[in-house]
């Protein structure tokens, strides 16, 4: 593995240890606090219809089917590694089950923020951008690496793409679901499996295209 590659692993592996002990120190912190009404209490228009329009993707019921859409896709265009590749985007979910339940930090309450969506499960990391992360960066690194792909389709799935891993942390704040620590951690842990997942999807042999089988 490149040293510098090794170096920024090392980097987000000490940055997730770092949060996770200021999480489990400080469930509620004042600098979640304070990030949660700056987001929530914004009068300009009420976005939240747009919250939870953006956050259905990671919604327990509806998440699987973007991920099997996206490989099938993928799969009747003679782009296997790429159907196999997205359906591993699951793997990194349940690992990250795992982990809240270890560190089992609770969600905001209505004693201290809105609340608009409201989970039985513990917050930390944010599963929504961890899924967000791994599955929608794993389409954006298509997008940019597979130029057979209609030039339409690369702009519009990578810009979307882009949109929700952006405003996915904005969402679960202001829906009262998650602290702004629980999407920091979201996106540190989505950048981890994603990074590994691309290492392995990139290192093959370059990609065949339908032509080829």
């Amino acid at each position: 593995m490149n040293k510098h590659l090794l170096a920024v692993y090392a980097l987000v592996v000490v940055s997730i240890i770092g949060l996770v002990v200021f999480v489990r120190s400080y469930p509620t912190s004042d600098f979640d606090l304070f990030v949660t009404h700056v987001i929530q209490e914004q009068r300009a228009w009420d976005p939240t219809l747009l919250m939870r329009s953006i956050s259905i993707f990671g919604d327990a019921v509806i998440a699987p089917f973007p991920v099997v859409i996206a490989a099938l896709l993928f799969y009747l265009s003679y782009r296997r590694r790429e159907a196999r590749f997205t359906l591993a985007v699951v793997f990194p979910s349940l690992c990250n089950f795992a982990v809240k339940l270890m560190i089992n930090r609770p969600r905001p309450s209505l004693s201290n923020v809105k609340v608009f969506s409201e989970f039985a499960a513990t917050g930390f990391p944010s599963g929504h951008v961890v899924h967000y992360v791994v599955f929608f960066g794993f389409l954006l690194a298509v997008m940019i690496v597979d130029k057979s792909i209609s030039l339409f389709w690369r702009i519009f799935v990578g810009i979307l793409s882009t949109f929700l891993i952006i405003t996915v942390s904005i969402s679960r704040i202001y829906l009262g679901a998650h602290w702004a620590t629980d999407v920091i951690g979201g996106y540190l842990f989505g950048f981890f499996y994603l990074g590994i997942l691309l290492r392995y999807y990139l290192k093959e042999p370059q990609f065949k295209r339908p032509q080829d089988g």
